[in-house]
């Protein structure tokens, strides 16, 4: 069994920094590093934080790499608060079930493992119950350039004053895409463009881990995936205490709600970290210091998303910063399924990519050969996911006569058409739509979700509510309303300890 204990946070106001170190026994591969930092801008007032809520902050941060350890056994020198071990044991059940239901070699007829193979073992000086902090209704939201959080921020802008924006930067190398200048030049143009706050976090958390470490366990998903907006997250509650804020968001699409019951487990997602479910859980446990959390997009698609960002708020779109693969020169990497995603749907709304930084002279020829996935029966969340995307880039290339993209193409100027890198992009455009419309017809766009703002604050979730159902139809209820039941459901269940201090844990749903 692996043996995890933590130390205490410790704070350092000079240099405004909080840090987090833990222990693991025996050694184990999946740390290069058992510590890590934040550091807040000069605004944020360290002092001002609650002790507990610095303890919340190291669990969010920490706990999902527990489920790469089991079986263990995880020490905390302090006492929680009535109901939280057991919260946090709870929350790391329905991840676990989800992990395992994704796990290499799984099938049908093999039995679940036992999930709850770890223990939270919290001794020592109890931590003060939380401290309702003092009423407000300013937002914050994490902010990363990505149309999610975009789209997201410019909404709130639109029926919130002055909304606080935090942005995480934590450098995971190989990768580029929190060190671009591409990134630092949509974070200060977002700052001049609308009426926010936007203020940074720095972390050295993402450099601790062994990102493929989950291949070792059998997951099919990286450290990073389990792990990254939970980091976000803790970043933007510690602003959103200082400096006054109570309602926090984080932006949360509908692929990432998608959830099945397997075997009379509920099984979400692989990134779970985010999903309304699991922001549900997060707001039960800050609900006593009078805190909120959600997504005001879990109600729309990824496409929706794309074109409400682009037909609404023309002056941000351009801001767009979605490609993780991006490199240390570039805007956007236009060699990824992604950036093909994004640019057909761009093309297909009449907009040229390249104002996102996408590059069709380097995309076509790269993604030539992409193929759409169909759905297959009694398929999990993420392959449920991937189908419908696939749908998505299928829809758009329908949508997108080749006299569109030859148009695009020349905007760049005549002599980029007229050379042989121009007109084998467009023959490789050709090409794949030809290709695509030969083997599969993607069903109508689907409708948005309007039940998923449900539990939002209605002061905002109405007028947001109204601006999704003028762009858009209505989803029809049925599988959508099955996907918000089991998530409630599995929400429940995690807060359940919450409000029943003695509750005895019961089996998982």
């Amino acid at each position: 069994m692996n043996v995890i204990t933590l130390a205490p946070p410790a704070l350092d106001a000079e240099r405004r920094t909080a840090t987090f170190r833990w222990r693991v026994e025996p050694e184990t591969d999946l740390y290069h590093r058992t510590s890590f930092t934040l550091r807040f801008p000069a605004e944020v007032e360290l002092a001002r934080l609650p002790q507990p809520l610095w303890w919340t902050v190291a669990l969010l941060c920490l706990h999902s790499h527990w489920n790469l350890l089991r079986p263990c056994r995880v020490e905390l020198p302090v006492e929680l608060p009535p109901g939280e071990a057991e919260f946090w044991c709870r929350l790391l059940e329905t991840e676990a079930a989800t992990l395992e239901a994704y796990r290499s070699g799984r099938s049908a007829a093999s039995p679940w493992p036992p999930l709850a193979a770890f223990e939270l073992h919290a001794r020592g000086p109890r931590l003060p119950s939380p401290q309702r902090l003092a009423a407000g209704r300013r937002c914050a939201a994490a902010f990363s350039g990505g149309k999610d959080s975009l789209l997201q921020a410019a909404l709130l802008c639109d029926f919130t004053a002055a909304p606080l924006l935090v942005t995480t930067t934590s450098p995971m190398p190989p990768l580029h895409d929190h060190q671009t200048a591409r990134r630092r030049q949509v974070l200060a143009a977002m700052a001049a463009r609308r009426d926010v706050t936007l203020v940074e976090v720095e972390s050295d958390l993402r450099t601790s881990w062994k990102n493929d470490f989950p291949p070792l366990v059998g997951y099919p998903v990286a450290v990073n995936e389990i792990t990254d907006t939970f980091l976000y997250f803790a970043a933007l509650l510690v602003c959103a205490v200082a400096l006054g804020a109570t309602r926090l968001f984080l932006a949360a699409e509908a692929e990432v709600q998608e959830n099945v019951e397997l075997d009379g487990r509920i099984v979400q997602h692989p990134h779970f970290m985010y999903s309304r479910a699991t922001q549900q859980s997060i707001e039960s446990l800050l609900a006593p210091l009078g805190l909120r959390y959600g997504s005001l997009i879990s109600a729309l698609h990824s496409e929706q998303v794309q074109l409400l960002l682009w037909t609404r708020y023309t002056d941000l779109c351009d801001l767009q910063y979605s490609c993780w693969r991006v490199g240390a020169n570039e805007a956007a990497c236009s060699r990824c399924s992604q950036c093909l995603r994004v640019a057909l749907s761009l093309l297909a709304l009449g907009e040229r990519p390249e104002r996102m930084g996408i590059d069709l002279v380097t995309l076509f020829p790269a993604l030539a050969d992409w193929r759409p996935r169909e759905i297959a029966n009694g398929a999990l969340p993420a392959a449920i996911v991937a189908a419908r995307l696939h749908a998505q880039v299928v829809r758009a290339l329908a949508a997108t006569a080749p006299s569109r993209v030859l148009a695009a193409l020349a905007a760049g100027g005549p002599a980029r058409l007229l050379q042989p890198s121009g007109w084998r992009a467009f023959a490789a455009y050709v090409r794949l739509r030809r290709r695509v419309a030969a083997v599969a017809t993607a069903p109508p766009a689907p409708g948005y979700r309007a039940d998923f703002l449900r539990g939002l604050d209605p002061s905002i979730a109405e007028p947001v509510g109204a601006v999704f159902a003028e762009h858009f139809e209505l989803a029809a209820s049925g599988a959508d309303a099955a996907v918000l039941e089991r998530g409630e459901r599995l929400a429940s269940f995690v807060a359940a300890p919450l409000a029943c201090r003695k509750q005895q844990r019961n089996s998982a749903p």
